[in-house]
């Protein structure tokens, strides 16, 4: 017979035992309390992260779909330039040209026609559409190196000759005296030496307001000391108009070279644009000429518009001027 200590303590362990199990099944157990009125806010800001997360997506698509469809616009304005110029300057038969397709033109280069100001009475059609094209072709590869061009550049003036000068570009403005007998390959080259013009004076920057006494523009003090196109200058050039010594044919692009370091300037550009693998072959006679060649390519970004590589170039041959170069 069990007495009364063994009943006390097999009491005790089975209560110490019960208490174990407890204590173990307590505090394995994560209880987490929701207030009930929070339930509904949960499930709300739930739906509205969804809802947000859907927008965005929505959102994203939408602006990739945008993206595209601007790219596809631009291609086909491009291609649609590409045309015109391409029959103009290989002399195609043009009657498929139609006011409509200048308007078109227009429309979809508004703000490169906007300063385009072509003489409606001297010029048909067909004339006013292909010199248009060219004008923009030649402005929007420029501006892609220099975007700031239509800032700079006023107004494109496009007419009949009535003065001894065929084309000049002056403060902010290109004004191009066209004869009967121009050619529009002849017409895009004067137009973009022209332009080197606007870019050689116009679009290289500086900063420094100390004035070049050795460079000026017809003897005026308008160059700043830093300003790029020095460097351009003296690989030929002591000022304005006088050439350095021992400074020899091969190291210019043609003979027009001898007018001034702003003729060099741009006979080169437009040896550049629509010449380039001639000029690269001239560069190997004349180191001056290479560095010449380096400096335009640097400020175009290594981009040209024609290469011209099936000409036949006569070593030391150099023409009158680039702008009838292919002739």
């Amino acid at each position: 017979m069990l007495k009364l200590e063994d009943i006390v303590r097999i009491f005790l362990k089975i209560t110490l035992w019960w208490l174990v199990i407890v204590f173990v099944i307590f505090f394995n157990v994560k209880e987490v309390w929701i207030p009930h009125h929070s339930i509904g806010n949960l499930v709300v800001s739930q739906k509205k992260s969804h809802i947000k997360s859907v927008q965005i997506r929505d959102n994203k698509r939408q602006d990739i779909l945008i993206k595209k469809q601007k790219i596809i616009s631009e291609k086909i304005k491009q291609q649609f330039l590409n045309k015109l110029v391409d029959d103009a300057l290989l002399q195609v038969h043009w009657a498929w040209i139609k006011t409509q397709t200048l308007n078109e033109l227009c429309e979809y280069y508004k703000k490169y026609c906007s300063i385009i100001d072509i003489s409606k009475d001297e010029f048909n059609l067909t004339q006013q559409t292909y010199y248009t094209a060219i004008v923009i072709y030649l402005l929007r590869y420029i501006n892609v190196s220099f975007p700031d061009l239509l800032q700079r550049l006023y107004y494109v003036k496009i007419q009949k000759s009535k003065t001894g000068r065929r084309w000049y570009a002056g403060h902010h403005s290109l004004v191009l005296n066209l004869k009967n007998w121009m050619t529009y390959e002849e017409f895009l080259e004067v137009t973009t030496h022209e332009l080197g013009h606007i870019v050689d004076l116009w679009l290289i920057t500086w900063k420094s307001h100390i004035k070049s006494s050795k460079y000026t523009e017809f003897w005026k003090k308008v160059f700043a000391i830093d300003d790029k196109s020095l460097v351009f200058y003296r690989l030929s050039w002591k000022s304005e108009k006088v050439k350095k010594p021992y400074s020899y044919a091969k190291d210019f692009v043609s003979w027009y070279w001898l007018t001034d370091t702003f003729e060099d300037f741009a006979e080169c550009f437009n040896m550049y644009v629509n010449h380039n693998a001639v000029f690269r072959k001239m560069t190997k006679e004349s180191n001056i000429l290479r560095k010449k060649y380096l400096f335009i390519n640097n400020i175009m970004h290594w981009r040209y518009l024609q290469s011209d590589s099936k000409f036949k170039y006569r070593v030391w041959f150099r023409p009158r001027d680039t702008t009838d170069f292919s002739n």
